[in-house]
């Protein structure tokens, strides 16, 4: 049986011209539709991932910069009884040892925003602006002193002006200010509803101040951006 089995010879291939195949229209008109889906889909994938990329690097400047204070803290004592009076101070006399930095400068201003501000640039190509010097923002309570604008990217500047007008403020530019009591970074705002936080976010406020309710939203959401956010 066996034998048999294997002196079987086996049928001969089928006529190759009976094989079914796809044709040339078919693979190009699959194609299209292949690249039509990607084309809708591609820009939703992007802006989530930038969201998430975004919000991911002003959380990591948020918790760096708090927990320097907490850190300086354990050396120098309660934030509240820090000598402090500028930016610039802060800095260089309390945090350098425990925030790491790429370079720094000094008598930044801010049309419209603060003076004196003195920037801080981080490895990550991240950026945080910050001055007691405020002018004109309504956001802040009496214990909030020190104003830090967070840039998730490097913003340079010419002759120490800065001007944010043209660049993305939803994605790029998050407020937050430095509680004189704790130590700790608070956004502007805290006690707005969602819409009201939106509309000063998308729009400028009354003072000519750009995107000043962004980080709020940010940090109230547990540093997600919501579906409906002006990105």
């Amino acid at each position: 049986m066996f034998i048999q089995e294997a002196l079987r010879v086996p049928p001969p291939p089928q006529n190759i011209n009976n094989c079914k195949a796809f044709t040339l229209a078919e693979v190009l008109i699959t194609l299209g539709i292949i690249g039509i889906v990607a084309a809708m889909t591609m820009p939703s994938l992007i802006a989530n991932y930038q969201k998430k990329a975004t919000a991911g690097k002003v959380k990591k400047l948020y918790t760096n910069f708090n927990q320097a204070i907490k850190l300086a803290e354990n050396e120098y004592g309660e934030f509240e009884y820090w000598e402090i009076s500028s930016a610039e101070k802060l800095y260089e006399d309390y945090l350098k040892k425990h925030i790491k930095t790429i370079k720094t400068d000094t008598n930044i201003h801010i049309s419209g925003s603060f003076t004196k501000g003195y920037s801080m640039i981080f490895p990550d190509s991240t950026q945080v602006i910050c001055s007691d010097k405020i002018n004109g923002l309504d956001g802040k309570t009496s214990e909030q002193t020190i104003g830090c604008i967070f840039l998730t990217k490097i913003v340079s500047n010419k002759n120490n002006l800065f001007d944010y007008n043209n660049i993305k403020g939803t994605r790029n530019i998050f407020w937050f200010f430095i509680n004189n009591k704790t130590g700790l970074l608070e956004p502007p705002y805290l006690d707005k509803d969602y819409e009201y936080l939106k509309q000063r976010c998308y729009t400028k406020n009354l003072t000519g101040n750009s995107y000043y309710t962004c980080s709020t939203i940010l940090y109230k959401n547990n540093w997600e951006f919501p579906a409906d956010y002006p990105w």
